[in-house]
């Protein structure tokens, strides 16, 4: 079947190609050079964290070192709607957590629940707050407004739930680019190999006479 169709397909596919006007290769050529001039600009500004800023994942790692603390004046504070990492942290949640959230209804806050265990060293600072502290999104402003029924609160995971879906989604969104910029080369590549060449006019002589016999 392969057999059957290649056989009226390739002459089909060649002769449609060399329908392409005579430059179209060398603009393939320059695209191939803007994808690979695109490519390391993406390395670089990933080097330089450019990304994590721009997508918010610097203000989750913020959040998240918050909720590893339990002593500090600012330790497991809230995230709300008007927060910078509000969105990034609702694009992290939907994509990797598992928990059965309402579709009625958007989330007001996002906060951490009562550590399960947790201790400070007084001499250096340090604390530590158990990673299986679960963390929650809330239905309903809070705190100041009562107690948060059962319905109006959703466990969406833990505090290392939280440190993986950072790292996780880092690695994910540069692992898309890195795969979307790959294939547009490959393609830039196959279609430039597929592309015929441009015709090489014959030299001029400078007579058309035939030479004359000694």
């Amino acid at each position: 079947m392969i057999a059957f169709l290649r056989r009226p397909l390739l002459p089909a596919i060649k002769n449609l190609l060399q329908r392409f006007p005579s430059d179209l290769k060398s603009t393939v050529r320059w695209l191939g050079v803007a994808v690979t001039a695109a490519t390391f600009v993406f390395s670089l500004l990933t080097s330089w964290g450019f990304w994590n800023e721009w997508r918010g994942d610097n203000s989750l790692l913020e959040v998240a070192a918050r909720f590893d603390k339990s002593f500090t004046t600012d330790a497991s504070s809230p995230v709300r709607p008007s927060d910078p990492a509000w969105l990034p942290l609702m694009r992290v949640i939907r994509k990797y957590s598992h928990a059965d959230l309402p579709t009625d209804r958007e989330p007001l806050v996002f906060a951490r629940s009562k550590a399960i265990l947790s201790a400070k060293d007084n001499d250096s600072g340090t604390e530590w707050t158990a990673p299986t502290t679960p963390i929650v999104l809330i239905y309903k402003e809070w705190p100041g407004h009562g107690d948060v029924p059962r319905g109006d609160w959703r466990t969406v995971g833990t505090i290392e739930d939280l440190h993986n879906w950072i790292r996780n989604d880092e690695a994910d969104f540069d692992f898309r680019v890195r795969t979307y910029i790959f294939n547009v080369l490959t393609l830039c590549v196959g279609v430039f190999l597929a592309l015929p060449e441009k015709p090489k006019r014959p030299r001029n002589s400078d007579s058309d006479e035939p030479p004359a016999r000694a």
